[in-house]
């Protein structure tokens, strides 16, 4: 890589909890993972769940902790986006003990929802 940041949005370093799903599947099944950063534009998440590829539309949610000054009660974000990129990891950085572990990079559809 050329080191040239190409983003958009200022990411959010955080982990999280994550519930996925692909779209466009007959059955759809729940997925669990760890959301690493999030932006406006797109998150980035490890997941044990082979299903996601680039080009895929995946649906994703996670719980939001309270904050002071931030977010003060919390709440819950989940949105629809794009896969862009996917990653087989050597190690997982969030402490997942199957193998493998992929990380997934979404580019959100429109902007996620926030609910209380």
């Amino acid at each position: 890589m050329d080191g040239f940041e190409k983003r958009k949005n200022r990411r959010l370093a955080i982990r999280l909890s994550l519930l996925c799903r692909r779209l466009g599947d007959s059955t759809p099944k729940l997925h669990t993972g760890t959301v690493l950063n999030v932006s406006a534009g797109g998150l980035y998440f490890e997941t044990t769940a082979t299903e996601f590829e680039p080009g895929s539309m995946a649906e994703i949610r996670f719980t939001v902790p309270p904050a002071t000054g931030r977010l003060e009660f919390g709440g819950t974000m989940q949105g629809i986006g794009a896969v862009v990129r996917t990653e087989t990891l050597a190690a997982s950085r969030t402490g997942l003990r199957a193998w493998p572990v992929y990380g997934v990079a979404l580019q959100f559809c429109r902007r996620p929802k926030l609910t209380l």
